[in-house]
């Protein structure tokens, strides 16, 4: 089964049209639970939708052994005969015929590429508020800000650290499962942060004074220096705060999860 969710069931069907990137015509729907309010949030329920893509019709799948068999044929016949040319070459530049059908594959317009992308970015926030309640965190999550292609997410809570965790790790797993989820549900092109009580803001001060600080012990001892490993977006803010800093270079290394920022002298 290929499960997706939703305030509504219109929302998880949007969710996964956007995620088999198709129209509603070609895929066959199952409504696995209806959506639940529950009583002062308890027991609230996502609506469940089960999305799968249609069978193929016959007709084209008998084109399409048509197509294999002519090209198989084809690709014989040329091996036996002498030429100066590779197989491999002959069959890739044979000009044989595609199988064409009569139905032309729909274009998806702007319109309904940012229906996408909306209802992706309303059924994060239905994946992210199960994650938060299941982590036992009673938390509220609103969109705070939201352009084109970026969208912030704000978690109200009366459990900030917990959510946060240290070093941040909580919450930036959070947003890396948000970002997954964007990618796989229409929406690959969306960045999204996630944020509570103004901890980005104040994350960004640290790594700012950690790279200007780190900058001046390099060009001190003449040796480079390999930070903690962090994710890629905070890795990104150091390469940006030591972009102009003419005595030292920056470059990450490692692999993810431990991929970290070196600095080393120019």
């Amino acid at each position: 089964m290929t499960i997706f969710t939703g305030k509504t069931e219109e929302a998880a069907i949007a969710a996964g049209l956007a995620a088999l990137n198709c129209e509603r015509d070609q895929v066959a729907i199952k409504v696995v639970a209806t959506p639940r309010k529950g009583l002062l949030g308890i027991g609230r329920r996502d609506a469940m939708v089960d999305v799968v893509l249609k069978p193929v019709a016959e007709e084209e799948k008998q084109a399409a052994k048509v197509a294999n068999s002519t090209a198989a044929t084809y690709s014989v016949a040329h091996a036996s005969a002498p030429t100066a040319e590779p197989v491999g070459e002959a069959v890739a530049t044979a000009p044989v015929a595609a199988p064409t059908t009569t139905e032309e594959q729909p274009t998806v317009t702007p319109e309904e590429r940012r229906q996408q992308r909306e209802a992706a970015v309303d059924a994060v926030q239905d994946y992210l508020a199960t994650i938060v309640e299941q982590l036992g965190i009673d938390a509220s999550l609103e969109v705070e800000s939201s352009a084109h292609r970026q969208v912030r997410l704000t978690f109200t809570t009366d459990k900030e650290g917990l959510l946060i965790g240290k070093h941040g790790r909580t919450i930036n797993a959070l947003q890396s499962l948000a970002q997954l989820f964007l990618n796989h549900n229409g929406a690959a092109h969306v960045d999204i942060e996630l944020d509570v009580a103004g901890y980005r803001e104040r994350r960004t001060v640290t790594l700012t004074r950690l790279a200007e600080n780190t900058a001046r012990e390099v060009v001190a001892t003449g040796k480079p220096i390999y930070l903690d490993p962090m994710p890629s977006f905070e890795r990104k803010q150091i390469h940006a705060v030591l972009a102009k800093n003419r005595y030292v270079t920056t470059y990450s290394a490692g692999k993810e999860p431990h991929r970290a920022v070196v600095i080393e002298p120019a």
